[in-house]
């Protein structure tokens, strides 16, 4: 734990934690049945004082690692864009659909009647593909990237 002091009381029903800083103290209470080295969980009511709680959860997490929170930006309206036309393009490519069907209908590209060697060099069919990987990544875990504005 980062900058911080902390006084641990075992006690058969779980460990009191007290954690001192130059800002706060805190103070923790874990299940007896939860190793040492088992990552944290928080259980936050969805209260009135839900903003509170959420900031009070924020700070203990910067005290225990040491990192500051970095503020989430919102989205611009091409990122927002760009996120629709994955989450379509993921959506026709677990129906099956074909780039090409895709290209069509997400860009308006006009490819249906393209020949095949054509096809294959499109700039509308390489922007399909990227846009139908990356949606593939985000699903997969990769949405956390948009909590930080990336």
């Amino acid at each position: 734990m980062h900058g911080c002091q902390h006084l641990a009381i075992n006690r058969p029903e779980g460990r009191h934690l007290l954690l001192r800083d130059q800002v706060a103290d805190r103070q923790l209470w874990m299940l007896s049945d939860v190793p040492p080295t088992a990552p944290i969980a928080a259980i936050i009511p969805f209260d009135a004082n839900l903003p509170l709680r959420v900031q009070a959860m924020m700070a203990l997490w910067q005290q225990l690692t040491g990192i500051s929170p970095s503020p989430v930006a919102p989205l611009t309206r091409q990122q927002r864009r760009r996120l629709i036309l994955m989450l379509r393009a993921l959506d026709g490519w677990q129906d099956r659909a074909s780039y090409r069907e895709l290209a069509t209908v997400l860009i308006n590209a006009r490819v249906r009647h393209q020949p095949r060697r054509e096809w294959l060099t499109s700039p509308h069919r390489a922007q399909i593909i990227r846009l139908v990987k990356e949606a593939i990544r985000r699903m997969r875990g990769g949405y956390r990237d948009l909590l930080c504005g990336r």
